[in-house]
């Protein structure tokens, strides 16, 4: 018995002397996953609210633009980028910003608000914040890209309810058809020189806030409402739009005209004899902003919107179309050479002095000494 014991207890010693030798089987490797782009999961509880918001705006499927420069192909380039992006239906009424902050008005009054979103100037844009047309947007995950904007955060609404989207001067124009090289004028007060009489367009003072924007220069005490007066008496012109007065004086029409580069690039662009000129009182560093109206149909859509409108695509697609400056360090600058400008005294401006040149604008108080027929 004891033979056999040995005999078994041999045999199961080199059964487990076989097991433990014997090599562990390797799994296959797995296959190679396709190559697809990383996606960033959600980590907070605001990511997941705007994954929502962006389902929201997919389902809205259209914003409502009540808007001053996404004109004719800039307007059809945005839509398209912004469709391809997300699906959702641009659809854009163009036009003038004081006319738009009337239709809004009445709009709200009527409990019929069509307009989603606002784009227009600043100062229109502050009249549409005081009058209570706007609503902020709040919780935009692109401003948290705060090393990628340029823009001095005292310039934007600091409660929201706009956002500048571009930047631009407005400044003195002149065709250089008519004003020979080296007899532009330098300053303000050159425009009352005999040889501009009749020869000066402004835009309306009653329809457009460009000439409000003087209103700064005279608190500063670079001008006088005395200068004023005299401008008056050189038998000014008038276009009831920046953009009228940019076609009016790349037409020849007058030979030095006030405005912003926002409506002469793409003039310039195109060969008109443009040029913006410096002037020693300052030059008007500006911008139009986008903002989202109050009780907008839209909600959702409208904040994706003004979200991707700062984002670096949104501002790339828009500056290369329009040519004006982006608010992003990492945007190319489109700008033509001739609107191109460093001015030696640039004036940006901030709510409050945009609340200056609304209040100007609203209470009409250059009407009198600019004359427009």
């Amino acid at each position: 018995g004891v033979e056999i014991m040995k005999k078994c207890y041999f045999i199961f010693s080199l059964m487990l002397l076989m097991v433990a030798c014997t090599p562990t089987a390797t799994p296959a490797p797995a296959p190679l996953a396709p190559n697809v782009p990383k996606v960033n999961l959600p980590s907070t509880v605001e990511d997941d609210v705007w994954i929502n918001i962006v389902k929201a705006a997919k389902k809205e499927g259209m914003v409502n633009i009540y808007s001053f420069s996404w004109t004719g192909d800039t307007g059809l380039v945005m839509a398209k980028a912004f469709g391809d992006r997300y699906g959702v239906k641009l659809n854009i009424i163009t036009g003038r910003g004081a006319e738009f902050l009337e239709r809004v008005k009445t709009e709200a009054r009527m409990g019929q608000v069509v307009a989603d979103l606002w784009e227009g100037s600043l100062v229109h844009s502050e009249n549409m914040k005081l009058t209570g047309l706007l609503t902020p947007a709040g919780g935009l995950p692109i401003l948290q890209e705060k090393e990628k904007f340029t823009l001095d955060p005292r310039r934007n609404s600091p409660e929201g309810y706009y956002y500048i989207a571009n930047q631009y001067y407005i400044a003195l124009h002149v065709n250089t058809n008519l004003v020979k090289r080296g007899e532009e004028p330098t300053a303000w007060v050159d425009l009352l020189s005999p040889k501009w009489k009749g020869n000066l367009i402004f835009t309306d003072p009653n329809l457009s806030d460009n000439t409000s924007y003087l209103a700064i220069l005279i608190e500063q005490k670079r001008l006088t409402l005395d200068f004023l007066e005299k401008l008056g008496k050189q038998d000014l012109k008038f276009d009831s739009s920046p953009s009228g007065l940019a076609n009016r004086l790349a037409r020849g029409e007058a030979a030095i005209g006030y405005t912003g580069a926002s409506v002469t690039n793409s003039l310039a662009r195109e060969g008109a004899p443009l040029k913006m000129i410096d002037t020693i009182e300052g030059v008007f560093g500006t911008g139009l902003a986008l903002g989202m109206v109050k009780k907008a149909p839209h909600p959702n859509a409208t904040r994706l919107l003004i979200n991707w409108g700062l984002s670096q695509e949104g501002q790339d697609t828009y500056s290369k179309d329009r040519g004006l400056l982006s608010v992003r360090n990492d945007v190319s600058d489109y700008q033509h050479p001739a609107i191109q400008l460093k001015p030696q005294n640039p004036i940006f401006l901030t709510p409050e002095y945009n609340d200056l040149i609304a209040k100007v604008f609203r209470e009409k108080q250059y009407v009198q000494w600019l004359k427009p027929k």
